[in-house]
């Protein structure tokens, strides 16, 4: 059987979990992209480039994907124009724009969708919502510009202090949209670049992760979140996790309601939501219409099927060979991802050495790392939020909880980071 060649868009942070995921897959050829060299090669001539060889070339590429906002984005668009598959653009626009996807929730699954209203109309009216309440970009690029606020003042405080950021971290996705008339709708231009507030909403928050293809909605399960003590900064991710099969039950018909809804099919999904047990109900945080890529490997250990092989099955129009019957089909009963973080910036003076990561794999053969950082910079050289600086993920499988967090304890001490404060 030929090797299917496919065009992998992704972080480059990402490229070492890739290339590992595919060295023993003979079923494809990857012809891996960054995003960060899209930018630098620029986002409009690159999709325009890409786009004419491809025309000209229908056998260059079986599939195309990618697995982050951005990616995603670009993707989409180059699918769309040569009838490749993958989410359409206007469902990526209708998750990436936060503000459009609620409009969505509110007409489809209203009982799971929070309050909501862009920052203007609630200057305009400020009955819409009760304080305090929370804000954050209508299309949100990681946790900038999200905060927790008591007044009108305040609201209009942020938007002075950091539209001009919105602005700037949503150009790229204006730039890529800019190739063809059709993908500039007005409801997106005009709101894309404003604040979305909503109601503040509470309980434990999971993560919905899946796919959809040829119409039918296949979940991987559900991973609760853990966050640093007092504040909103994840500490973990575990995987799976259950409410009981009633709220369970009641999440996953939500869930398979709402991604036709918006618009989304050979594409995968992630749905983030805060559920409240005493109630036995829940609220949408949001949608992604794409791979959860941080929490590939986890789901993997766990379930025994990789999601990357599954994502690019997707992409050339196979079924995706996947079960999942509630039963650990993988070597271990949990995978938990865990996210290392610095709640000050720093600079990096030592990141672990390849004899590190091998001493580890020793010891742990399962654990996957994920080092985000180069020595010689500052945390804040890379992509974080206001409150932290994430520079590693972790993921580490076990049989026990118990079990999973004494490793990570014994994983962070060999890792031998060194970062020195900025004064």
């Amino acid at each position: 059987m030929p090797h299917k060649k496919i065009l992998y868009l992704c972080d480059a942070s990402d490229l070492e979990v890739v290339e590992k995921s595919f060295s023993e897959n003979p079923a494809y050829d990857l012809a891996v992209e960054t995003s960060e060299r899209v930018m630098e090669y620029g986002v409009k001539d690159y999709l325009l480039r890409t786009i004419e060889l491809m025309k000209r070339y229908p056998e260059m590429y079986d599939g195309v994907v990618g697995t982050h906002d951005s990616s995603a984005v670009f993707a989409a668009i180059i699918c769309d124009q040569t009838g490749k598959r993958f989410a359409s653009v206007d469902s990526v626009i209708n998750c990436q724009n936060k503000y459009l996807s609620r409009r969505i929730q509110r007409k489809h699954i209203p009982e799971h969708t929070p309050r909501f209203c862009l920052a203007l109309e609630l200057l305009n009216d400020p009955e819409l919502l009760d304080s305090p309440f929370f804000i954050k970009p209508s299309r949100a690029n990681i946790s900038f510009g999200s905060h927790i606020i008591d007044s009108l003042d305040e609201l209009i405080h942020y938007i002075g202090l950091e539209s001009n950021e919105i602005v700037r971290q949503n150009s790229y996705f204006l730039e890529a949209l800019s190739i063809n008339p059709k993908y500039q709708t007005e409801d997106n231009l005009s709101t894309c670049n404003n604040f979305l507030c909503e109601e503040l909403i509470s309980g434990e928050q999971i993560t919905v992760d899946g796919y959809i293809f040829d119409g039918q909605v296949s979940i991987f399960g559900m991973t609760r979140a853990v966050f640093h003590p007092g504040t909103h900064i994840f500490n973990r991710h575990e995987f799976p996790y259950s409410f009981g099969s009633d709220l369970d039950g009641k999440i996953i018909a939500a869930v398979r309601r709402l991604i036709p809804a918006l618009g989304l099919d050979n594409s995968f999904f992630n749905v983030e939501l805060r559920a409240d047990t005493e109630k036995q109900t829940f609220q949408i945080i949001e949608i992604n219409s794409r791979i959860a890529f941080q929490f590939a490997k986890t789901i993997e250990s766990v379930t025994g099927f990789d999601p990357l092989h599954l994502l690019l099955q997707v992409a050339v129009g196979e079924k995706p060979r996947f079960n999942n019957h509630g039963a650990s089909a993988g070597r271990y009963a949990y995978c938990f991802n865990f996210e290392l973080h610095s709640f000050s910036d720093k600079k990096i003076l030592k990141t672990p050495t390849q004899s590190g990561y091998e001493a580890i794999k020793l010891l742990y053969p399962d654990v996957v790392i994920r080092n985000l950082i180069q020595e010689g910079f500052n945390l804040s050289d890379y992509k974080h939020n206001p409150q932290s600086y994430r520079y590693c993920f972790l993921d580490i499988p076990g049989n026990s909880p118990q079990e999973i967090l004494l490793t990570y304890e014994r994983i962070v001490d060999l890792l031998d980071y060194e970062f020195e404060e900025i004064q």
